[in-house]
Parts: structure tokens; C-alpha cells; sequence
């Protein structure tokens, strides 16, 4: 930025510099020469701030393709720009980009006249978020590149950034899971003899449900789902107090529902501050983090896998009376280490690098 005016301050000194030598030689000397320089110049100052007349506000953006992204990943913004009466004089140079935390492209186009453009900016978003909209700043400059100006446009969203997807420390905990209890990742419920899809097979998927016919024609391990009748059983329960944690537990509970998801079934309570506006499919983009313990659900012969920042005594006191009629499993750190703790065991998980979210 200091650079940038520098250099335009250097550039109007040097033209007003050059601009009174030529009015002091047509003083002087008073020659034809002297005076065609001398209109040249003032043509070319005029035709200079000629370039910088239209206005920016007339323009229009739009964005297109998806606005869900997920942390810590390189993400693609597509978007156009457009303008639905083309101007008379074309910006000279336009320049625009989205106000968005982290490093982000710029986009720069040349002789502008209002026609339609494609945009892509490349993202990689550092923090979680949900936003209803997306502000983008465009700057135009005139011929010279003496002055400038520039305006924010705010354009529809949502704009939604996913936690960070841990695929390791959640692969980690699925399957430390089916170790304790093997029928853990079984759909539950009374089992029907119709199969409802076949699907190859994934990591934790109980051995006898793999279909050898199709296995053998398609060069593959084959699963085959059977239809069930009777509801789940499974509760992942997140408990978002706060703590200096929360974002790192809320990024493995995510992860580890985005790798069960339709793999098993199982039901979600989220305990935390959860905006009005935020969509239902994209909750874990807005929750906030609770700033008093919050009274908890019952339950009775279910299994419960709840994953909380940090152990209190009132969670603890909680565990002891679901622990009496469910199976519970508690996720939580002490000090940096995570831990799968189940009745008497406490289970280390490799968090799989460093969690970063700034």
C-alpha cells in the first residue's frame, strides 16, 4: 500500500514538474513548437481523467457455483461480472477481489465496456464461518494510473466454510470404536431379507455382508445393505461448552459424521449456539460455543458417543447416570491429547498433525 502511493505521488510530481517546464519554454520562447507541446500535454491530462468518468456503481456480480467450502483446503469463488447498459468510455483499468480472510486472487481487466466475465478466485479459508452474504471491493484507475477510486458490492451468498475435515484421527476413532464393540458400525434394527443397495466395501463393514457374486464379477469386495425396521439406536452427541479446544472437537465430530454418513445410521444432538439464519444442512459452518453447561437430554438403552472439549463434573455426574441403562463413550482432551475414554479404558487418538484454525 505505501508503495502504491509512493509511486502515484512520484508520478503526479514528475507531470506537474514537466507540465511547468513546458509553460515556462511557451512563456519563453513563445514558438509554434512550444504550443502544440504545450496542447498535447492538456489533451492528454484531459483525455487521462476522461478514462476515470464512469461509474462503478452501475456494475453487477454475481456468484455461481458453490459457495460451500471447507477449512484449511484450496477452494475455488466463481462468480461473473457484468453490466446491463454497456458504458460509453471504457474503464481503463478495473481491478476487483472478495473481502475474504486469508490469501485471495485478484482479478484485473483492461478497456472494461460492461460486458459479461467470468471470475475465479482461488481461497483457502482459514476459519469456519456462514455468511449471508459475500462483499467484493472493485477499484478502477484512470489511463495514467494517477488517481483512483473503488466501491464494495455485497452479493448474495450464503457463503459457508465447513470445519476442517480430520479424515485420519476420524478414521482413527471409527475404528477404535468397532474394536470395544464390533456391531457398532451395524445398521440397527430388526435386519429384513430385502437388499436395499450393494456398494463396494469401506473400511469397518462386518465381514458377512459381503456378497461373493458380485464380489466375483466385479473384481471387488461387494457389500450388500439390508433393509431394517426398527429405528437407531446411535446418538453422537456434541457437547459445545466453551473452551480453548472447542474448534478442534468440533472438526472431529464433523469428520467423524461425514465418514459415517450413510454408512450406518445414527441420530445427532448438538448442544451450542446455533444462529437462527444457519441452514440446517450447514449447521457445524455457524455453532457457537456455549458459556454455561447446558441441561442434557435423557436416554435409555442407546448407545452414546459424546464428544465435549473438555470433562466437567457435571458431564462426568451425566456419564454416571446414562452409563446405568446405555453404552457411553466419551471424546474429549486432557490438556492437548485426545482420548476415547469407555468405562475403566482411556484410548490415546493420534490427532494426525497439528490443528490449526486462526
Amino acid at each position: 500500500m505505501k508503495h502504491n502511493r509512493f509511486t502515484k505521488f512520484t508520478k503526479i510530481i514528475s507531470i506537474l514538474l514537466f507540465s511547468f517546464a513546458i509553460f515556462l519554454y511557451v512563456v519563453t520562447f513563445n514558438n509554434s513548437t512550444g504550443w502544440w507541446l504545450f496542447f498535447f500535454l492538456i489533451f492528454l491530462l484531459l483525455f487521462d481523467l476522461l478514462t476515470l468518468l464512469p461509474s462503478l456503481k452501475k456494475i453487477e456480480l454475481r456468484l455461481t457455483g458453490t459457495t460451500v467450502f471447507t477449512m484449511s483446503e484450496q477452494n475455488t469463488i466463481t462468480g461473473e461480472l457484468f453490466r446491463y447498459r454497456p458504458v460509453l468510455v471504457p474503464l481503463f483499468f478495473l481491478e476487483l477481489f472478495p473481502v475474504l480472510k486469508g490469501r485471495i486472487e485478484r482479478q484485473r481487466f483492461y478497456l472494461y465496456s460492461g460486458q459479461k466475465k467470468e471470475l475465479s478466485f482461488r481461497w483457502t479459508p482459514m476459519q469456519r464461518g456462514f455468511d449471508q452474504q459475500l462483499s467484493f471491493i472493485l477499484v478502477s484507475s484512470d489511463w495514467l494510473g494517477l488517481f483512483t477510486k473503488q466501491i464494495t458490492i455485497d452479493v448474495a451468498g450464503p457463503l459457508i466454510v465447513q470445519p476442517l475435515f480430520q479424515k485420519e484421527a476420524a478414521e482413527q476413532l471409527s475404528e477404535q470404536l468397532l474394536m470395544i464393540q464390533p456391531n457398532f458400525a451395524v445398521t440397527f434394527g430388526t435386519q429384513t431379507f430385502m437388499i436395499r443397495n450393494f456398494r463396494p466395501y469401506q473400511t469397518g463393514d462386518p465381514l458377512h455382508s459381503i456378497d461373493w457374486k458380485q464380489t466375483g464379477k466385479r473384481n471387488e469386495l461387494i457389500i450388500k445393505e439390508y433393509e431394517h425396521e426398527l429405528d437407531v439406536d446411535t446418538y453422537f452427541l456434541f457437547y459445545g461448552i466453551a473452551h480453548q479446544q472447542f474448534e478442534e472437537i468440533l472438526s472431529l465430530y464433523y469428520s467423524l459424521i461425514q465418514l459415517l454418513n450413510n454408512k450406518q445410521a445414527f441420530e445427532q444432538v448438538i448442544l451450542a449456539n446455533i444462529p437462527a439464519e444457519a441452514p440446517q444442512a450447514y449447521l457445524m459452518s455457524s455453532i457457537e460455543p456455549l458459556s454455561e453447561e447446558p441441561d442434557l437430554p435423557a436416554f435409555k438403552n442407546k448407545k452414546l458417543v459424546v464428544f465435549s472439549p473438555t470433562s466437567t463434573t457435571r458431564l462426568d455426574q451425566q456419564l454416571k447416570n446414562w452409563d446405568r441403562t446405555n453404552e457411553t463413550f466419551l471424546v474429549t482432551f486432557e490438556g492437548d491429547n485426545l482420548h476415547l475414554i469407555w468405562q475403566d479404558q482411556i484410548i490415546p487418538i493420534n490427532k494426525g498433525g497439528d490443528f490449526i484454525a486462526k
